[in-house]
């Protein structure tokens, strides 16, 4: 278990760095030299042009291998897309059926008040008692002809409410998103973070997960709740600005936040910390009337092959916990 105190850090040198450690790299340095060569500006776009393109030119048994790491990273986004505007335009059609049975109701709901008001009206006058008792009998055959239609109409929307209600769970149980935080959620992170696992078992490179929090400290002199919740948003706004476009942020629950950090070692990861912690740290906010000091805490893992994606968030919460008690900046899991 590794600790950083907010004042010192202790990091190993590392070396090598320049030279392709794998024919992956090595391919990757050409795409890149042939792009300089021929004047043409290494952008994404670019790039996944000239990669492709060059890539057919080598050895089948290389091709495979990169087809298979590129089939790894790639997702089904697409079908999963789809899939949800169907179930959307199905809750819709409901919800479209819902308002017309709705409509039918409040039609028969009228039409009630209307012969209610027309019997009330026949009947202010009449002495005789048979002829009252008929217009009575009539008022409540036509009052059971459109019960029935109102008993017929509450089932249809009853059935409609239940189907509607369903598809929305499904819907929400399959989010990927946080609007509170307008960052990634919980199902987003596991399920980016068991794809990560699958890649470091294929291709060996490094990924660390952190798990990071303000201070309880720091929520102690907040008296709102609504406080808490914009100080936590403001927390993510800048985790979401400072992060790198293939780092995934995502909100856990509780407050607690997640960074994705891909093909970075936990080194990498411990700056990525004190970068984040000293931009936090120096942030402007202002809440209740005060100025307020954000202090964070975190815990680092390094992501291991065939490792439990349960197991290693919660080793990575373990770590943080640990750095809040012992009051550092964070902790790297070293394992048992």
């Amino acid at each position: 278990m590794i600790s950083k105190k907010d004042d010192k850090f202790s990091t190993v040198e590392v070396a090598g760095l320049n030279e392709p450690s794998s024919p992956l790299e090595e391919f990757a340095k050409k795409v890149f030299d042939k792009m300089i060569e021929e004047n043409v500006p290494p952008i994404p776009y670019y790039y996944k042009m000239y990669f492709l393109n060059m890539l057919d030119e080598e050895p089948e048994s290389f091709r495979n291998q990169v087809y298979e790491y590129i089939t790894l990273e790639e997702t089904n986004e697409l079908e999963k897309d789809l899939e949800i505007e169907k179930k959307l335009k199905q809750s819709f059609k409901y919800s479209k059926e819902l308002l017309q049975h709705t409509a039918v109701l409040y039609k028969n709901s009228q039409a009630i008040k209307d012969i209610f008001e027309k019997y009330k009206s026949e009947t202010a006058h009449i002495a005789n008692p048979k002829l009252f008792e008929r217009l009575i009998n009539g008022f409540e055959e036509r009052l059971k002809k459109i019960n029935e239609k109102l008993d017929n109409e509450l089932n249809h929307i009853k059935q409609l409410y239940s189907k509607n209600v369903e598809i929305l769970k499904d819907i929400e149980s399959n989010s990927i998103f946080d609007a509170r935080y307008g960052i990634y959620n919980k199902n987003f992170f596991i399920r980016e973070l068991k794809k990560e696992i699958k890649l470091i078992e294929k291709f060996k490179h490094k990924s660390s997960v952190v798990v990071l929090k303000v201070k309880d400290s720091v929520f102690a002199s907040l008296k709102s709740e609504k406080s808490k919740i914009l100080l936590n948003r403001s927390v993510a706004k800048i985790m979401l600005k400072t992060s790198r476009r293939t780092d995934i942020i995502a909100h856990l629950g509780d407050g607690v936040f997640a960074m994705l950090l891909k093909h970075t070692d936990r080194i990498g990861a411990c700056k990525t910390v004190e970068r984040l912690s000293d931009i936090i740290s120096n942030s402007a906010i202002f809440l209740e009337g005060e100025e307020i000091n954000i202090k964070i805490v975190a815990g680092i893992v390094e992501i291991l092959s065939n490792e439990d994606v349960e197991v290693l968030v919660s080793h990575a919460l373990m770590m943080m916990e640990k750095a809040q008690e012992d009051d550092v900046l964070y902790y790297i899991y070293e394992g048992n």
